[in-house]
């Protein structure tokens, strides 16, 4: 899939892959999913793409240091030198540096052209929109003045689990025009289009400088109406939790995001709210087409502490009977990701794994996007350190463990704990927080392991996985190695010849199936 191309293409033949250690130890907890050397020039591409999205400081450090690694030495020193001057800047200050940085490895001049086209997002106060009154704005992210022109364009949003939406096919030019003053509010419409995901994306132009920014938007009409409807349509079934839950998720999601209180990756909201209309429909004819269902499932529950929808996904192998016992899985996924990435990633890799050894695998979100899973090593700041939505992360995880094994008849003497990047870091967290839940725990690409934590752990079976070409864990992962040894506790290590930091996980992940295998409580 073609990206947009952000820097010029003399600048990805300069542009490395890995994420820097430039911005010291915090900074290297806080992930993005991502492949170095083994497949530069995707990841460059992907880079770039993710800055036409001005994302928060956390990722656009993140991705600067993605975009720093291969450069020439001297200018990664410069480059270092930018990003820790960032560090220390309040966040307008730091945007305009670390774009300063982007422009050096770009080899652009640093121009005040240059500088005015990086400060410029596009913004919406919700990126539910309904057709009507919907608001655009182009904003300043750090003060900067002067003219630029602009040529807004409509493209559709492709589904992925990946950590940015794809751009797919242009649907149409929206306007084009020009920006004295900000904010700006640029005028955009949709009549006509069929609802579902797409993308405005502004080429932005001062003087020789240009860019691309790009703001997502979910169009869905009607949504208070029907969603009203859905609720008047399942209040006369009784009972079929599970069903109802995931008719209802994609109404509720939308609810959510149009209010601001949830982000997704990716949504394909027309094809669920027709499987939604296809559960009602199945329920009144006193069919449930979802409790106890086999295959890759997208699943919805009501989270206790707060009442509100959060989804999850659940592979069940095809041959399930509730006739015996079955072991489960519990995958967490990575930073900027959300649970459908694990048994999606891979060409469904672990699909693949659960249907040929016979394990049910659950994925859950963590509650909210970068939640850490509950960890206090270091990826609190993913979520703001809002220490509630950390808890909360790890809440999820326990339940809806607890709901998978109640529905599928999970044997509890079976229960295995995986997950890679900032999941390693969740598996390591509540496989030592809940120590009598697990049979055996693999975590992948995460070290952070302190003395503190190895007597909880002494009594599990453990199998550690990291890539020998993981610049951002290996060291990480090895000094883990080292405390829980002089702790006592000696597990199962394998570096992966050539594996980096996504790809070591999915090359070892039958060996952990395997590892799984061999353990029971």
């Amino acid at each position: 899939m073609a990206r947009a191309a952000f820097l010029p293409a003399r600048a990805a033949m300069v542009l490395g892959a890995a994420i820097s250690s430039i911005a010291g130890a915090e900074a290297k907890a806080q992930l993005v999913d991502y492949e170095p050397a083994a497949k530069a020039t995707p990841v460059q591409q992907d880079a770039a793409w993710r800055l036409a999205f001005r994302p928060g400081m956390q990722v656009l450090t993140q991705t600067v240091g993605q975009l720093r690694t291969g450069a020439p030495a001297p200018v990664q020193a410069q480059v270092d030198a930018l990003v820790a001057e960032a560090a220390r800047q309040s966040e307008p200050e730091a945007r305009r540096t670390l774009w300063r940085a982007v422009s050096l490895m770009g080899g652009l001049a640093w121009t005040p052209e240059q500088e005015r086209v990086g400060a410029l997002a596009l913004r919406t106060p919700s990126q539910i929109w309904t057709g009507v009154g919907d608001v655009l704005t182009a904003e300043m992210l750090y003060p900067a003045s002067g003219r630029v022109t602009y040529a807004l364009d409509l493209y559709a949003s492709q589904p992925t689990t990946s950590a940015t939406p794809k751009k797919g096919a242009l649907i149409r030019p929206v306007v084009r025009g020009r920006l004295d003053a900000y904010p700006a509010p640029i005028g955009v419409e949709l009549s006509g289009l069929p609802d579902g995901a797409y993308l405005l994306l502004a080429k932005v132009t001062a003087g020789a400088a240009t860019t691309e920014i790009v703001q997502p938007v979910y169009l869905v009409r009607d949504l208070d109406a029907r969603y009203a409807a859905l609720k008047r349509e399942l209040a006369g079934v009784p009972s079929h939790e599970e069903a109802k839950a995931l008719a209802e998720y994609p109404f509720a999601l939308a609810q959510a995001m149009k209010a601001g209180r949830r982000e997704v990756v990716s949504y394909d909201f027309p094809s669920a709210m027709k499987r939604s209309a296809d559960i009602v429909a199945a329920l009144k004819a006193g069919r449930d087409p979802v409790r106890q269902a086999t295959g890759l499932q997208n699943r919805a529950y009501r989270f206790s502490e707060t009442g509100e929808l959060i989804p999850y996904q659940v592979y069940v192998p095809t041959g399930w009977t509730p006739a015996k016992r079955w072991p489960l899985v519990v995958a967490l996924h990575g930073a900027n990701l959300d649970e459908t990435n694990m048994l999606g990633r891979d060409g469904g890799r672990m699909q693949k794994l659960a249907e040929e050894h016979g394990f049910v695998v659950v994925t859950p979100l963590g509650y909210r996007l970068n939640s850490a899973y509950g960890s206090e090593r270091g990826l609190a700041g993913l979520a703001g350190r809002d220490m509630t939505r950390v808890k909360r992360s790890e809440q999820d995880v326990l339940q809806v463990a607890a709901l998978v094994e109640k529905e599928y008849g999970v044997d509890p003497a079976r229960r295995f704990l995986t997950g890679n990047s900032m999941g390693g870091g969740g598996t390591w967290w509540i496989g030592g927080r809940h120590p009598q839940m697990w049979a055996a725990i693999a975590p992948g690409a995460y070290g952070g392991v302190i003395p503190e934590d190895v007597p909880a752990l002494s009594n599990l079976p453990i199998r550690v996985v990291v890539g020998e070409r993981d610049d951002l864990m290996l060291d990480r992962v090895r000094e883990t190695i080292a405390t829980l040894k002089a702790g006592g506790v000696t597990p199962e290590y394998v570096e992966v010849p050539g594996g980096t930091h996504a790809s070591a996980f999915e090359i070892e992940l039958p060996a952990i199936f395997t590892f799984f295998e061999k353990h029971a409580k």
